[in-house]
């Protein structure tokens, strides 16, 4: 029987929650936590490889963006609500996911695609690989084999380069970039031990999140001035985008908010984005998840000033971000599979718009 893309996706998904349960265990669940993590990162390849092979379908494209944003909102939720890492590292990095997803649809709607470039490709294996070290970075310290921890994968890189040195290609640039970064966490973990080893790789993992949103910020800012009917409604869910995901670490971090609904709040609001992208992609305007955001920010809001109610509304905001989500899905899904093609910008390029679309509006 045959594998296909979408199989391997959904059992990606399928998988987070037994990581998400792991990662709350024992140091050796945790380990265990980080060695299924890392697998069901590599099926992002495999997955790739088969769309690639056998041909992409609409499920698949939905599915695969959505599978990559939820790991890192269940990695680094979980470790920000048990204290591995601060909660504002966890809402640095969730804020620009879901506020670059916005602005993506956006920008979208306006005839303009935004292409994932390498810096972005690059980030997100780094947020991947990145809250595994520091998860371990403590485990294995007192076992005295933290420099172990960063010196192997180094080393593997190391003669991965020497034998491509002897091939026709010569150079993977994505090794060499590992490489590098590698001697820098060694160069902690020698120099600091597990504490410096910590904020060197969250300090790097939160500048590879933002530099990499660069490009996309430079190009939706000079892009969101110009007049457009709709131009306040996209600031009013740019804005909600950015927030919203930093008003539930906050609640993370408080010690009365129950972490799971948080949790799957995010996930599928960022699942949400990926199916606002493909509405987008196919110049159907659509405001409602804006709603939907502003309504869970409220109830946030509502649960952090309310202690007593705090997990009543909080539990309600994550079950209108299911149910939305789940609407738009069912109706994403029987939508046409073709669309126009948008002109493809980067901060450095000028905009090309297509002619615009008759867009049929729903707030």
């Amino acid at each position: 029987m045959r594998i296909t893309a979408n199989q391997v996706t959904i059992a990606r998904l399928i998988g987070l929650p037994f990581v998400g349960a792991l990662a709350y265990g024992d140091e050796q669940t945790r380990i265990i936590a980080v060695i299924l993590g890392t697998l069901i990162g590599l099926t992002d390849t495999v997955d790739g490889y088969l769309a690639r092979k056998y041909g992409v379908t609409v499920l698949g494209s939905l599915l695969d963006p959505v599978a990559d944003k939820v790991f890192i909102v269940v990695s680094y939720g979980i470790c920000a609500d048990q204290g591995v890492i601060p909660w504002w590292v966890a809402a640095a990095i969730l804020s620009r996911e879901l506020g670059v997803t916005v602005l993506r649809s956006s920008l979208e709607l306006r005839g303009i695609r935004l292409p994932s470039t390498n810096a972005a490709k690059a980030k997100t294996w780094v947020q991947m690989l990145g809250i595994g070290f520091v998860v371990l970075s403590p485990i294995v310290a007192k076992r005295g084999n933290l420099v172990l921890l960063f010196g192997i994968p180094l080393a593997a890189a190391l003669v991965t380069m020497l034998i491509l040195r002897l091939t026709p290609r010569r150079r993977f640039r994505p090794i060499e970039f590992a490489a590098i970064v590698l001697i820098g966490f060694l160069a902690a973990a020698v120099a600091g031990g597990p504490s410096v080893t910590r904020v060197t790789v969250l300090a790097f993992v939160v500048a590879m999140t933002w530099y990499s949103a660069l490009d996309y910020l430079v190009v939706g800012a000079r892009e969101l001035v110009k007049p457009d009917s709709l131009r306040g409604l996209h600031w009013v869910r740019l804005v909600a985008g950015f927030a919203m995901p930093i008003l539930a670490m906050v609640a993370l971090g408080s010690t009365w908010l129950p972490a799971t609904p948080l949790v799957i709040l995010l996930s599928v609001d960022m699942a949400r984005g990926a199916l606002d992208n493909y509405a987008a992609n196919r110049r159907v305007t659509d405001f409602s998840w804006a709603a939907s955001l502003w309504v869970e920010i409220a109830l946030l809001g509502g649960a952090l000033a309310f202690p007593r109610v705090g997990t009543v509304l909080t539990v309600l905001a994550a079950a209108i971000g299911v149910i939305e989500t789940l609407r738009s899905l069912a109706r994403y899904l029987r939508a046409p599979a073709t669309a126009p093609r948008p002109a493809v910008a980067t901060a450095a390029a000028p905009l090309k718009r297509q002619p615009d679309a008759d867009p049929v509006l729903r707030v």
